[in-house]
């Protein structure tokens, strides 16, 4: 597996906490009137994907490991060439679990904890490579550099850090620093990402936007280039960039189309939509003094502020 593929496009499954997986794409009628995602419904979901461009799927949740699913939904990826990977926590990974993941999850996204060197010894074992992920608060700032080397001697690729909400500017600052410190230092043999919009190192400009948009209206553009993760929420609905992304930007949900069909009618009447919304939020990460946030976050406070009808869909 090539973990520093340079353009990752991210197809994130949300299965449900509490359900299980159907053997067909029929809701369930389980107890309390769970709509759980069937296995067929959810493969043909990853399928389609892959046409839309996507090349790696996330199935998040850590109950998600205990689904009868996983194996075919991680298997159909490999099928359509899209790497895999799992979030859940060292605690649940047995060494019988961990044999069982090692044909098809290609990467396991582990939250980090104290006291969790044992429990990592079978994750090094089963050959899997697995990232550490780590929350970021003001609390643990200063535990930062010493996870850094902890994930390096105990044979992690990836550290992930990932900042919690209400982080001044200031801090986030100091947070970038110390990983660009913490990437010289461990290059070669650790990798670490952080989950930060720099304002002078935007990943969009208004004329990408424009193009894309021309782009995937002709099919010579991949949905995927832009819409990163496109992410399957529990009940079905396929919404854009982040789970809870506000439905008034929602592609569909899969209990009444197909991701393709949803896909092709989501570009011709909302990829406008979405485009004007990116757009007057990076202008507005431009006028304003802060250098850092969550861009995702602020998609998602902008749809939920302006309700997604006040941008023209003629984009």
């Amino acid at each position: 597996m090539n973990l520093a593929i340079p353009d990752i496009r991210t197809l994130e499954i949300h299965l449900p906490t509490f359900g299980y997986l159907t053997t067909s794409c029929q809701r369930s009628s389980g107890p309390g009137g769970r709509n759980d995602l069937g296995v067929s419904l959810l493969s043909q979901a990853v399928h389609d994907a892959a046409g839309l461009g996507y090349n790696f799927l996330s199935i998040a949740g850590e109950q998600s490991l205990f689904h009868p699913g996983l194996k075919d939904l991680c298997g159909r990826a490999h099928q359509m060439r899209m790497l895999t990977t799992i979030s859940t926590r060292c605690g649940l990974l047995s060494s019988r679990r961990l044999r069982a993941l090692v044909p098809t999850v290609d990467l396991l996204g582990i939250r980090f904890e104290a006291g969790m060197a044992r429990c990592l010894e079978p994750v090094r074992k089963s050959g899997i490579p697995f990232a550490l992920v780590f929350p970021l608060t003001l609390a643990n700032m200063r535990d930062l550099e010493p996870t850094a080397a902890f994930a390096a001697s105990h044979g992690a690729a990836i550290l992930h850090v990932r900042p919690a909400e209400g982080l001044s500017d200031h801090e986030m600052a100091t947070v970038w620093m110390i990983v660009e410190c913490l990437r010289d230092i461990h290059r070669g043999e650790l990798a670490v990402q952080l989950d930060v919009l720099n304002r002078y190192n935007l990943p969009l400009e208004d004329a990408d936007l424009v193009e894309w948009r021309a782009g995937v209206e002709q099919a010579d553009r991949f949905l995927g280039e832009v819409i990163s993760p496109l992410v399957v929420e529990e009940d079905g609905a396929v919404v854009p960039l982040r789970a809870g992304f506000p439905r008034s930007l929602a592609l569909g949900n899969l209990h009444q189309t197909t991701l393709a069909e949803m896909s092709a009618a989501w570009i011709r009447n909302g990829a406008g939509s979405f485009c004007e919304l990116y757009r007057a939020v990076l202008q507005d990460t431009r006028r304003e003094g802060s250098a850092f946030g969550d861009l995702h976050q602020l998609l998602a406070e902008s749809a939920d502020r302006y309700g997604g009808a006040n941008f023209s869909a003629a984009g």
